[in-house]
């Protein structure tokens, strides 16, 4: 029996936009706290994605901020850097 190919990543063209939705307890997360990580780390964003949206049920919150990723490397020390955050329960 031959073995299935694994599902293969995407290729992927750097600069890339994508979303990222971070989920806290609405009494500690604060969204400048996540934007300030992201310029950090990514540098200055385009023009409105300094904006993110929020959602909120019950005590948790949801913001997602649009970032654009300058190479396959950036991604993981931003999103380590996240988790840091006082409140962060989890992120997608």
């Amino acid at each position: 029996m031959e073995a299935m190919d694994a599902c293969r990543r995407p290729e992927i063209t750097y600069p890339v936009r994508v979303p990222m939705k971070i989920i806290g307890r609405q009494e500690e997360l604060r969204p400048d706290m996540v934007m300030e990580l992201i310029l950090a780390h990514l540098g200055p964003q385009a023009e409105g994605d300094e904006q993110h949206t929020a959602n909120c049920k019950g005590s948790f919150i949801s913001y997602t901020f649009w970032v654009t990723l300058p190479h396959d490397r950036a991604e993981t020390p931003l999103r380590e850097a996240i988790q840091k955050l006082p409140g962060v329960v989890m992120q997608l």
